[in-house]
């Protein structure tokens, strides 16, 4: 990729980023003093993410190496199909677009072996369950 091109894609992603904070605080309050709110992980996913587009953006700007992504197709695969999974959530339910997003993201990711695939889509889905269905009583859509 080129200096110019990785400049265009961290201020991309600086905006984006900085779009999902602005999202992320205007979320509702705790409803507890004693909990951080709805709000305070999303802001720390798109605060890391702030800094990781800044950092590419003064990376890009030396003389140094290219910045290189490695097999673009399985990358822009991948975006797509968590854009999907999150477009699909409201409308599908939390379960049933993991049941299908995990396993392809796990083969847009090169994941080959169905038995892999299928253990670990088993167990997230387990796991997701056990700790907040169950054990939390937080229910996802």
């Amino acid at each position: 990729m080129r200096h110019k091109s990785a400049r265009l894609l961290a201020l991309a992603c600086v905006l984006a980023f900085g779009w999902a904070a602005w999202m992320a605080l205007s979320l509702p309050p705790a409803f507890s003093p004693v909990d951080v709110g709805p709000g305070q992980v999303p802001l720390l996913a798109a605060v890391l993410g702030m800094a990781c587009g800044v950092y590419l953006f003064a990376r890009a700007g030396g003389q140094g190496e290219q910045v290189q992504v490695g097999r673009p197709r399985s990358v822009a695969c991948g975006l797509l199909l968590i854009a999907s999974y999150v477009l699909l959530m409201p409308h599908a339910g939390f379960y049933l677009s993991s049941l299908a997003a995990f396993p392809l993201l796990m083969l847009a990711g090169g994941e080959r072996r169905a038995a892999r695939v299928l253990a670990c889509t088993i167990g997230y889905l387990a796991f997701v369950y056990v700790c907040f269905d169950w054990l939390l009583d937080v229910q996802f859509p």
